[in-house]
């Protein structure tokens, strides 16, 4: 039952990929180990994360530090709320949500590519995704499954 993934999650290498060391994300989905690996074709960096009954495989990117280990942002696979596309990346880790769903959750912001909407994902064991609007005011500040459409701004 323990399958281990296999190739690259960035490009199309199915070959098997290169071990490293344990590391710590900035926005861990749970508390288990986070194992780096690399793709010997496009160097990117992904993380093997070992569940009890699974060892699942996630995309990472690194942001170095200057004299400091470097931080490891997960990404996930992340549907967008408004409609519907996969072409979803990472837009703001641990972003402050004005109505959680839970005051235990984390929640980061995915842009999708698409439609061009904010999408707010909580984790906490699991990946759920809301549809978001960022405040008008308080531009670090996000609400989650806004009542209306977003409006086009005014010219």
């Amino acid at each position: 039952m323990n399958q281990k993934p296999e190739g690259c999650l960035w490009c199309e290498y199915r070959g098997p990929v290169l071990a490293g060391e344990i590391i710590t994300v900035v926005n861990p989905q749970v508390t288990l180990q986070h194992e780096l690996r690399r793709c010997p074709t496009c160097r990117e960096a992904m993380v093997d994360i070992r569940w009890p009954d699974r060892i699942v495989r996630r995309k990472v990117r690194e942001s170095p530090r200057r004299f400091r280990r470097s931080l490891w942002v997960v990404i996930y696979p992340v549907e967008c709320a408004w409609c519907g596309s996969h072409n979803t990346d990472a837009y703001e880790v641990n972003a402050t949500v004005s109505n959680p769903v839970s005051t235990r959750f984390k929640y980061d912001i995915y842009r999708c590519l698409d439609c061009q909407r904010p999408n707010a994902i909580s984790y906490l064991g699991e990946v759920y995704v809301h549809r978001a609007d960022q405040d008008k005011e308080f531009f670090s500040l996000w609400h989650l499954d806004p009542e209306s459409e977003q409006s086009e701004p005014s010219a």
